[in-house]
């Protein structure tokens, strides 16, 4: 039986249900919502903390976080097990590392990659992978699947692609290791990629999505690595 998360008792007849699948009776005043499940806290809830100065995280997304950097050794091979699964792999293994979101260059991106570009034609290096400490295991899974993507087009020379192909490819692998955790939180959040509004990153996904579903992700894959377009 469902029970409040702020009152503890079943809820009322009125409620909303996070996509952990918690449940808040509505009648409670909300301050902030769980930047990760969108669960909502009033002022009498305790155990959250901070993700950011402006972001908070609820107990459940908390408990299950990726704090630290002997956490993220716990995670990265089945992430990269079950990437290699739905036929990804990359040529060299890339070293991944947890950074503080609220010191990193990157603002509030949730991962990003470094590599570095040859001036005598030789591909790209991959130099890393860094990905925001804090984040729940799903929503670190989740990026380092997106940050694979662009480390695979690195090694594979496709640099060079419009925004929304790159991102678009990297939305897709995060999407396909989602789709193998088959949990209703990762089926939310597989949803909310496709139905992300920003042009870039929603819009290239659907872009990709929909080739990838008339001709088959290897069959794209290769034909981006060959050409730098979608087929």
């Amino acid at each position: 039986m469902l029970s409040c998360t702020v009152c503890g008792r079943p809820p009322a007849a009125a409620y909303e249900v996070s996509i952990r699948g918690e449940a808040t009776c509505e009648s409670h005043a909300v301050v902030e919502r769980c930047v990760f499940c969108g669960r909502p806290r009033s002022r009498t809830c305790a155990g959250w903390s901070r993700f950011t100065a402006g972001a908070a995280r609820c107990p459940t997304c908390a408990g299950c976080a990726v704090d630290t950097q002997e956490q993220a050794r716990a995670h990265i091979p089945a992430v990269r097990q079950e990437m290699a699964a739905a036929g990804i792999t990359l040529a060299t293994r890339v070293r991944v590392e947890l950074h503080d979101i609220d010191q990193a260059d990157a603002g509030l991106r949730l991962g990003v990659t470094h590599s570095r570009e040859w001036l005598n034609g030789r591909p790209s290096d991959v130099l890393g992978i860094e990905i925001a400490r804090g984040l729940p295991d799903i929503n670190f899974g989740l990026t380092l699947a997106h940050e694979i993507g662009h480390a695979w087009l690195v090694q594979n020379d496709a640099t060079n692609l419009e925004p929304a192909l790159a991102e678009g490819v990297c939305e897709l692998f995060a999407a396909a290791w989602l789709k193998r955790r088959g949990t209703l939180v990762a089926l939310a959040l597989r949803d909310s990629l496709a139905t992300n509004p920003d042009p870039v990153y929603g819009g290239g996904y659907r872009m990709v999505r929909a080739v990838v579903v008339k001709h088959g992700i290897a069959d794209v894959l290769t034909h981006i690595r060959d050409h730098g377009s979608l087929p």
